[in-house]
């Protein structure tokens, strides 16, 4: 009986550091999956080695969260192995089956509404920010919402192949924010990070570009193609982004005929009377 109360209360325990842990990556900038795949990773020693682990290696908050939960793992994987093991073998000697299987019906109930529920998610993220925010000078915006990821807006990386609009051009020559997109920052081939880059930056074959945008056009704008297609493509994602803040769109030439420009040129010509 105790040892099936022990496996459980290491398991629920072991659910709630993994989830207190992603709640606190996540506050350092990190999207919820990739938080919770990290947490996950660090906590059963998984080790996966990804461009988000270099990431986090590089982040000296988000190091010593994972430091941690990679120690309360190891500690949390014997002592849950340990109930197991104790768990059969004591298990025809102690307790009847009804009562044991109460005791497992409530545990799994109970994992369910730690993992699943977003109550339980929203009490422990408010939990979380107030500690930090006490204690760490963690910097706690919810780049979510900020940026309203939840929206039809979002943030996107790609590659620059060579036969891409971007290739061998300057940033300011793309006018990007005529279309509402954002570059963010720029990797290089070589891994060289250029954060906030210039207008006079080139962005070259093989370069990782990150964007900010609407989704819709994200989607398309990584597979412009070069040339008069990838032009008349950004002045159709132009003219929609116009309608988009309402402005009015760029009418075209208006090319008056003989009748009509020799009366503009006559009232022009009129002397105007004296005061």
């Amino acid at each position: 009986m105790i040892a099936i109360i022990s496996f459980f209360s290491i398991l629920i325990i072991s659910v709630i550091i993994v989830r207190v842990a992603s709640i606190m990556l996540r506050l350092t900038g990190l999207s919820q999956d990739v938080a919770k795949f990290q947490a996950r990773s660090a906590f059963t020693g998984t080790g996966f080695t990804t461009r988000e682990a270099e990431g986090i290696i590089n982040h000296p908050v988000r190091r010593r969260i994972i430091q941690s939960l990679m120690l309360i793992g190891n500690i949390g994987v014997v002592s849950f192995i340990s109930s197991i093991i104790i768990s059969v073998l004591t298990l025809e000697f102690t307790g009847s089956l009804p009562l044991l299987g109460g005791i497992a019906g409530g545990g799994i109930l109970l994992l369910l509404l730690i993992t699943k529920s977003r109550l339980i998610e929203l009490i422990f993220t408010k939990i979380v920010q107030r500690l930090l925010k006490k204690w760490t000078r963690l910097y706690t915006h919810d780049y979510a919402s900020l940026l309203n990821l939840q929206a039809e807006y979002e943030v996107t990386t790609f590659t620059v192949p060579e036969t891409s609009w971007f290739t061998d051009r300057m940033i300011r020559d793309l006018q990007l924010t005529d279309e509402g997109v954002l570059i963010l920052a720029v990797r290089r081939t070589d891994g060289y990070f250029i954060g906030t880059p210039k207008s006079t930056t080139v962005i070259y074959r093989g370069d990782q570009v990150i964007m900010y945008g609407r989704e819709p056009l994200l989607r398309t704008i990584v597979d412009r193609p070069a040339g008069e297609a990838g032009d008349q493509a950004h002045r159709e994602a132009v003219e929609d982004q116009r309608r988009i803040e309402g402005k009015p769109l760029e009418a075209a030439p208006v090319v008056l005929k003989p009748g009509w420009l020799r009366a503009v040129r006559s009232i022009f010509k009129r002397k105007k009377p004296h005061p």
